[in-house]
């Protein structure tokens, strides 16, 4: 499925922008970056809760500076926003190297790497760890959800055959998220479409490298049909 991404630093932009993509019948969730929103506009916070009216899969993210994102603040303040975000979300989008376990929705593990793509090894290595956690969760929680997303800088086009097997596998079908970050990515980002939990594009503005505007992405997909 297409997941639109939303980045603006103010809410009532945000909610603006998710009633626009309501009407788009291609799209079917919407990403929430609430890293890129503006300090002040947490205290605001329960604004928010008019984007429950949405219907569509709703996602939350707020990375950290460490994690590739615009958040300034804390571990624990992130994931104060995140429990806030799981009263109007479906899922929250957290990275697997700051995960702690306080939270009761769907989620998405992620793993970023902005400069280069792991070795196939060290890829499976971290889906064997992401599916740990899953399996730890799931001992507590066992009506959650949980997708496994990895996305890595692609240098080359041959990137693409370090991790389009992971996505390709059977067991893997519509459980994860596996993507190139470039102009080499953008096979990736299709093909996820077809055998991921969803691949991400663009309304307005691109939060990532190679990432697709929902208008190019339905070019893409006429060709194909």
């Amino acid at each position: 499925m297409l997941c639109a991404v939303i980045a603006k630093s103010k809410i009532s932009d945000i909610i603006d922008v998710a009633k626009k993509i309501e009407k788009i019948k291609g799209v079917n969730a919407i990403e929430f970056r609430l890293d890129y929103l503006n300090a002040s506009e947490f205290k605001n916070f329960d604004k928010f809760f008019e984007i429950e009216k949405i219907k569509k899969i709703k996602i939350a993210t707020c990375m950290l500076k460490n994690e590739g994102g615009n958040f300034k603040g804390s571990i624990d303040e992130r994931n104060e926003i995140l429990k806030k975000s799981e009263n109007f979300c479906d899922y929250l989008t957290i990275e697997m190297k700051n995960f702690r376990d306080v939270f009761n929705s769907n989620l998405i593990l992620s793993y970023h790497n902005f400069e280069k793509c792991p070795e196939k090894n060290e890829i499976e290595k971290i889906l064997d760890e992401m599916e740990k956690i899953k399996t730890k969760i799931k001992e507590t929680k066992r009506d959650v959800n949980i997708i496994k997303k990895i996305a890595v800088k692609f240098n080359s086009f041959d990137d693409n055959y370090k991790i389009l097997p992971f996505l390709l596998e059977e067991k893997n079908f519509r459980n994860v998220i596996i993507l190139g970050m470039g102009k080499y990515g953008k096979l990736s980002r299709i093909l996820n479409y077809y055998f991921g939990f969803l691949t991400y594009v663009s309304v307005e503005e691109k939060t990532a490298e190679g990432q697709l505007s929902v208008e190019e992405f339905e070019k893409i997909l006429k060709i194909l049909e």
